[in-house]
């Protein structure tokens, strides 16, 4: 198997563009999850702060874990927070299978876009898993696994049964799955 294909951090901008917004609006699809505004929540794979800035505004009694391997990517989200001036997030360099959070401490978390990179997608699933509390609630977003005109290698990319069936041995109950768009799925 060859090695996964990561996002090229320079490439940051594309992952907030209006582009991006018209055809995956991250509002709607924070809309379609369990968050009540006091939890505590974690960005899995933040990159720039797509999806952790409106979190952050939803989340204005609770607080956002902004976790992602690379630095450049925490910057560029450092950097978005800092335009609104939101302050209930906190920003942590991660490592790929190991999340630096201690366990039963989110009330849910978001995992966008990166299983398919992930060398070891169970592995940190089980991480995952570990730092949610009991009643807590996991949003999977992925690519569907046929060809697009944007997103990763089709080779990279996991169906849909296949997540589900990993997220169910890992003991996770699939409450919905939606389409996106196109492209794109989400399971809770």
């Amino acid at each position: 198997m060859s090695p996964k294909v990561k996002f090229d951090p320079n490439n940051k901008d594309t992952l907030v563009s209006m582009e991006r917004r018209r055809t995956l609006d991250p509002h709607s699809v924070l809309s379609q999850m369990p968050i009540t505004a006091h939890q505590t929540v974690a960005d899995i794979g933040c990159g720039p702060g797509y999806f952790t800035v409106p979190l952050a505004k939803y989340l204005f009694d609770g607080k956002v874990f902004a976790l992602d391997i690379q630095r450049e990517m925490l910057k560029a989200t450092e950097d978005s927070l800092a335009k609104v001036n939101l302050t209930n997030v906190e920003l942590k360099l991660s490592k790929e299978t190991k999340l630096p959070l201690e366990s039963d401490s989110v009330d849910g978390a978001l995992i966008a876009f990166v299983l398919q990179e992930a060398s070891q997608p169970t592995r940190l699933l089980k991480d995952v898993v570990r730092c949610l509390k009991k009643s807590g609630w996991l949003a999977v977003l992925e690519w569907h696994c046929r060809e697009t005109e944007n997103g990763p290698p089709l080779a990279q990319r996991i169906d849909e049964d296949k997540m589900r069936k990993t997220t169910d041995r890992l003991g996770l109950r699939t409450t919905a799955r939606r389409s996106l768009n196109r492209a794109q799925y989400m399971l809770l």
